[in-house]
């Protein structure tokens, strides 16, 4: 019996009504959302519960991202559990609280527990998670030097380097000028610290997503004739505490975070 891996083999068997009966406006996305195990072919009223049966025995889930993310979690959650908190701790310039980790995210405490599960009252999500799983298993405890540098400096920041301007960079710039008091009154009630530099920033912000990470943000204001700019740098010891890709996520994560938070208390309830 062969496999069924693509979703066309799956609307070849259904009605093509488009009814949206099972939830999906379209058969066809209705097919794709089956072999990504987001519906059930059951969910469709004018299938034949025989053939239904058929495919069902034939189909291969394609992996979601949001499987990716789970499995790397539980990867990494089997790791951390293998480490003595005891001695990790001082290193990773967190606390020990009753046998977990206290580990300090923009001002908020993360704790991680010796499964490696993480608690807090802040809003838990993957583009956290995965960099606070990391740096408990790589900060050698590196203390920053000051010495700021591009993300794409960074050992292995290559292949991430175009996602880290594109998906954090620009989109921080562009609500950096959109909501240019609320994104720093943001930045400041997470812990920034506004910092002297030469280069001629408008605003430069160092803030601490991990006690050993902090990072650079510098922003250029719009002026007549000339755009706005903001870039984010690393301190170069980020390298020995931490890697590239969950630099990418934790910067992501931020990112996130602030789009949310602006959507909530913007006068508007809009990002643009």
């Amino acid at each position: 019996m062969s496999e069924i891996k693509n979703p066309l083999e799956i609307y070849a068997a259904l009605a093509k009504t488009n009814c949206g009966q099972c939830g999906v406006p379209a058969c066809m996305a209705f097919a794709a959302a089956v072999l990504q195990g987001q519906k059930q072919l059951v969910a469709c009223p004018y299938l034949d519960p025989a053939v239904c049966g058929q495919l069902s025995q034939r189909i291969v889930r394609r992996r979601s991202l949001e499987d990716d993310h789970q499995q790397a979690i539980q990867t990494l959650q089997r790791e951390v559990a293998g480490l003595d908190f005891s001695l990790v701790a001082p290193r990773l310039g967190a606390r020990l609280v009753e046998g977990n980790l206290a580990i300090n995210c923009l001002g908020k405490d993360f704790l991680i527990t010796p499964s490696g599960q993480m608690v807090s009252d802040c809003h838990l999500n993957h583009w956290i998670y995965v960099p606070l799983l990391h740096y408990c298993l790589l900060c050698k405890g590196k203390k920053p030097q000051g010495e700021w540098v591009p993300y794409a400096t960074l050992p292995g920041a290559a292949e991430w380097s175009q996602y880290f301007s594109h998906r954090c960079e620009e989109p921080l710039r562009q609500l950096a000028d959109a909501h240019r008091d609320l994104v720093f009154e943001l930045l400041h009630l997470f812990g920034a610290k506004p910092v002297t530099l030469s280069g001629g920033a408008d605003h430069s912000l160092v803030i601490l997503p991990l006690p050993k990470v902090p990072f650079l943000i510098n922003y250029w204001e719009p002026e007549e004739g000339f755009a706005s700019k903001l870039n984010i740098l690393l301190d170069r010891s980020a390298a020995e505490n931490i890697n590239a890709q969950a630099i990418n996520l934790l910067a992501r994560g931020i990112i996130e975070m602030f789009r949310q938070l602006i959507l909530r208390h913007s006068r508007d309830g809009k990002l643009f």
